[in-house]
């Protein structure tokens, strides 16, 4: 299983405890974590910018992030991320990419991949093992 994670389910994984802590936590164990060197650049930037008081959570992110298996970036459309994350995730891939963007999650598919919310992935990847 390859599962993409979006950069704000990254930043809030490292700067919040919760669902997306506990799917990145759940995703590393077992090895599905895919990323790109865009991810780690938006997010240094938003911990950077809004999280600066909280250093330990970069250290957190970069040490997950550089056991993630890199995928490469793609270049277009320039002007939107969003788009490059997603069709960068599904040439490497993902069976699932995550997010709570509102508007990724409109795109429901891409390619064989699915794009579900944290608590959708959450309930379609771990709900069942958690139960045994």
């Amino acid at each position: 299983m390859k599962v993409f994670l979006d950069t704000n389910v990254w930043l809030s994984a490292t700067v919040f405890a919760g669902l997306c802590e506990a799917i990145l936590t759940e995703c590393h164990k077992r090895g599905w974590l895919l990323t790109t060197p865009l991810v780690q650049a938006e997010a240094h930037d938003v911990l950077k910018r809004k999280f600066p008081h909280l250093p330990q959570s970069q250290a957190l992110f970069d040490a997950i992030w550089l056991e993630a298996t890199c995928v490469q970036d793609l270049d277009e459309p320039a002007d939107d991320n969003d788009v490059r994350l997603v069709k960068a995730a599904s040439q490497a891939g993902a069976a699932v990419f995550v997010t709570g963007d509102r508007r990724v999650l409109t795109w429901a598919r891409e390619g064989e991949m699915q794009i579900l919310s944290p608590r959708e992935a959450w309930v379609q990847l771990f709900a069942s093992s958690a139960r045994s």
